[in-house]
């Protein structure tokens, strides 16, 4: 018997939530154990280079933002001030901390640190970097830099050669061009499936939640660096997701149980209790977020014609692709542009920016974005909220003003 879209969908998550497992600290442990060389990053894994190589990478940040959403989350984020972690630091950056003085991450191979996305991640790093119980672990710190030109590109690409290097030495393991090619082109039909995605949710009504982008990508990134032939079931993913919704917008569906009046941008990442407040907007008030952070995607292909080619693709997609490492590494023409192109291709009604408390970057952009709005008649709402722990603003605080905002500016 055939599926219906709604089953389709409602398997899609289910799969997507049970390989997420892999994400947390259970499955950082768990990643050690696998039988492969198994390295801790504290940012992006770059997965073509650890699928390649049939390596295990688990990024430490990325824990920490899911252990944000698990059972004593406030008590651990609190316990990881009590160690002496700055107060006002993000608070996924908190958990990945306390996970790392608790003493209850496994010993990795290898550790990979950078400067990107943020200060805060970059902390993150020069504590892994320092740990004493780590002291015999090899380390490489990637740098990052702030630029947009080929010659930034070619630097990042650099990096990533020599970090190549360390990690064959390290793990015995080789990045040979023919594996290497084979898995940049199954990234480059993921992200292409990942913007017909992007593009099938510019339809009206919107046919399928747009944040399945982010799932999408973070499957085919975080999860496939911890396990590589999860990266093949990535494909496999997106491609089903792209048929259920070219099927709804052929046939000219909305959201199954959501009369659609208002499309917003959500200018952050998407909160660990987004749960509690993104639904109640769609049913209650018909208020679809076309966008966050991590559902925004921009398309960078990776050049297959040479390896030195391919790292210099990869850098500049994580340069210049990976969502948040673009909004708070480059310029504020690149951070607020983004916000136009957004709202004018998805339609959106009003921006919404978080000003998550963790994200110095985005608060020190704040007028800016509110200048650029007011100049392309884009309705702006500042929150002041933290993404990671709702005690600082309940998500029923966060949608009241939502709410209000929609009625006083008349949407």
């Amino acid at each position: 018997m055939d599926m219906t879209d709604r089953e389709i969908l409602d398997k899609l998550n289910a799969e997507a939530n049970e390989a997420f497992k892999a994400l947390t600290i259970y499955g950082v442990n768990d990643n050690a154990r696998k039988g492969r060389p198994f390295i801790i990053a504290s940012d992006d894994a770059l997965p073509e280079i650890p699928v390649a190589m049939d390596i295990s990478c688990s990024i430490m940040t990325v824990a920490g933002a899911m252990g944000t959403a698990g059972p004593g989350a406030a008590e651990r984020i609190d316990k990881a001030t009590e160690m002496g972690v700055e107060n006002r630091l993000c608070a996924s950056v908190k958990m990945g901390a306390y996970y790392l003085k608790a003493g209850i991450l496994p010993v990795p191979d290898l550790i990979i640190t950078t400067n990107s996305p943020c200060d805060a991640v970059d902390m993150l790093g020069q504590m892994m970097d320092n740990y004493k119980p780590w002291a015999n672990v090899p380390k490489f710190r990637l740098d990052a830099p702030h630029g947009q030109t080929e010659e930034d590109f070619e630097y990042f690409g650099s990096q990533l050669k020599e970090m190549v290097h360390v990690i064959e030495e390290v793990t015995g393991r080789k990045l040979t061009t023919e594996k290497f090619i084979e898995v940049a082109e199954e990234s480059n039909k993921q992200a292409s499936m990942i913007m017909d995605f992007q593009e099938l949710t510019r339809a009206a009504p919107c046919p399928v939640d747009p944040d399945m982008a982010r799932v999408g990508w973070e499957l085919a990134r975080w999860v496939a660096g911890t396990d590589p032939s999860a990266f093949w079931k990535a494909t496999d993913w997106i491609k089903r997701l792209v048929d259920v919704t070219e099927r709804k917008v052929k046939d000219r569906k909305g959201i199954e149980g959501v009369n659609e009046k208002i499309r917003f941008l959500w200018y952050d990442v998407s909160p660990s209790w987004g749960s509690k407040l993104f639904p109640r907007l769609k049913e209650e008030l018909g208020a679809v977020c076309m966008k966050t952070y991590y559902s925004f995607h921009n398309f960078f292909p990776i050049d297959t014609t040479s390896m030195d080619s391919m790292l210099k693709s990869v850098a500049k997609k994580y340069l210049m692709g990976t969502p948040m490492t673009r909004q708070a590494m480059h310029t504020a023409d690149v951070f607020c542009d983004d916000i136009v192109r957004i709202c004018k291709d998805y339609r959106c009604d009003a921006m919404i920016m978080p000003c998550h408390v963790g994200h110095r970057d985005t608060n020190a952009y704040h007028k800016m974005a509110k200048d650029v709005c007011r100049e392309n008649n884009i309705p702006f709402l500042f929150l002041g909220c933290d993404v990671w722990d709702e005690r600082y603003m309940p998500p029923d605080v966060v949608f009241d003003r939502m709410k209000t905002f929609f009625e006083t500016t008349g949407l």
